[in-house]
């Protein structure tokens, strides 16, 4: 087994230790789905309001990506469509009659049955982080085991605790792509026994348990043709479980922690609930972040998570400025560099907010990126060659290979204040749209 030492990174101190404890949601009355927030994806909708459904129908399907179909995981009646600007479909309401019966789809193990029952939704690609396309095929697959971003869930102990079927959901993707299964793991690891996998050993620290960082490590991305597929572990546990148990698995489970939550911990979800129904009670002067506080998206408590998400952080907000905040020793401000006194404290006593502590500004070349960035890529040099629409410097400079989450802790130590990961996002996307 190879292993890999990630020496460039940060794992950040926030909030108390999650708590490694199940909990299971109420039953929500309405359940929601939100495509416009899926990346790269044109709507069009397979249902009209007032419709039924059962788990497992059809809902909508990408236009430029017409085979793969995203699927209901209740059962009950369509209650309300919300269209946005350019009727780019926002929400897709489902009321919950709580009976849960479902669709027969073969569970026959074959490609087809993959995008019938929606688990091909369920898998994406790098470069540009999206649902591959039903005709292609992987080179190989990529499972992280084990997350290093804040409140990550431990897959360790969550997969010791509930119906596991990975090693089905292996074998499902070994008979059907019959490639390569990459799988990180760390010292120690629940899942170093499984079979048709090969093992590669990450320290954790953070970024290393990012997909990206680890690809990057192993097998590198070439060009824009030369895509790694992946998916999360929970999600190949429910393909396991779909061909195993023979039934669509329509839950999650999601690390919930943060400042003022009730009970923090992993909570079984049905997918697509509102956070209203989470009970988590945050109070109004929290921000909602659907995914990790690095990279995640601020969202409001009448909608449900990212479709991908298996994270909800709790933030305190703060708007309050410091005259000359930059002079004082700074005990409970948290640095990376030695700017404040909390460095030499390992930022024990500091206290992490929504506050920027400063405005954007002129990038400024000091070396902060690298330091947190375990990739052989220059990243200032590549930030400036996407922002100057530099589509030939981006390729040389690695943009097949970067991932906006990749860059987070780049935004975070950013001393100029700079949107590292949106940067990037805005990279890819233009790269995308000249292939």
């Amino acid at each position: 087994m190879k292993s890999f030492i990630i020496k460039k990174g940060h794992n950040i101190k926030i909030g108390d230790k999650t708590v490694l404890k199940i909990y299971e949601s109420d039953t929500p009355k309405v359940i929601s789905f939100h495509p416009c927030r899926i990346k790269s994806f044109k709507t069009k909708l397979l249902v009209k309001i007032n419709d039924k459904v059962k788990v497992g129908s059809p809902l909508f399907y990408d236009k430029n990506n017409k085979e793969v179909l995203y699927v209901s995981s209740v059962s009950g009646v369509v209650k309300n469509i919300l269209y946005g600007e350019r009727r780019i479909v926002e929400s897709l309401c489902i009321s919950n009659d709580g009976s849960y019966e479902s669709e027969k789809i073969s569970t026959k193990i074959c490609k087809e049955t993959l995008l019938k029952s929606g688990l091909w939704s369920l898998l994406r690609q790098k470069p540009f982080s999206k649902v591959p396309g039903s005709d292609s095929l992987p080179r190989s697959f990529f499972i992280s085991s084990i997350p290093t971003e804040p409140f990550a869930i431990d897959y360790n102990y969550l997969f010791d605790n509930i119906d596991n079927c990975i090693q089905e959901g292996i074998n499902v993707l070994k008979d059907i792509f019959k490639c390569d299964i990459n799988m990180s793991i760390s010292e120690n690891s629940f899942f170093s026994n499984l079979d048709n996998v090969n093992f590669y050993r990450f320290n954790k620290l953070h970024p290393s348990g990012n997909i990206g960082i680890q690809i990057h490590h192993i097998d590198p991305i070439k060009n824009s043709a030369d895509a790694r597929w992946y998916l999360s572990l929970q999600d190949l546990n429910r393909i396991g479980s779909y061909f195993k148990n023979k039934i669509y698995q329509n839950f999650k489970y999601i690390s919930i922690n943060g400042d003022d939550v009730n009970n923090p911990g992993y909570y079984k979800t049905i997918i697509g609930t509102s956070i209203n129904d989470m009970d988590i009670a945050p109070n109004d002067n929290t921000r909602i972040i659907s995914g990790d506080v690095l990279s995640g998206k601020e969202i409001s408590k009448e909608l449900s998570i990212d479709f991908y998400d298996e994270i909800l952080s709790i933030i305190r907000t703060s708007n309050k400025r410091e005259f000359l905040g930059w002079i004082l020793p700074g005990l409970k401000k948290y640095s990376l560099t030695n700017t404040f006194l909390s460095k030499l404290l390992s930022n024990k006593k500091s206290i992490l907010n929504t506050n920027l502590n400063g405005s954007v500004r002129t990038i400024i070349p000091m070396g902060n990126w690298e330091s947190v960035l375990p990739m052989n890529i220059y990243p200032e040099y590549l930030i400036k060659s996407i922002l100057s629409k530099d589509i030939d410097l981006m390729e040389k400079l690695g943009i097949y290979e970067v991932s906006p989450e990749d860059f987070s802790l780049c935004s975070f130590i950013c001393q100029s204040k700079v949107e590292v990961s949106k940067i990037i996002q805005d990279g890819l996307d233009l790269i995308e749209a000249e292939i």
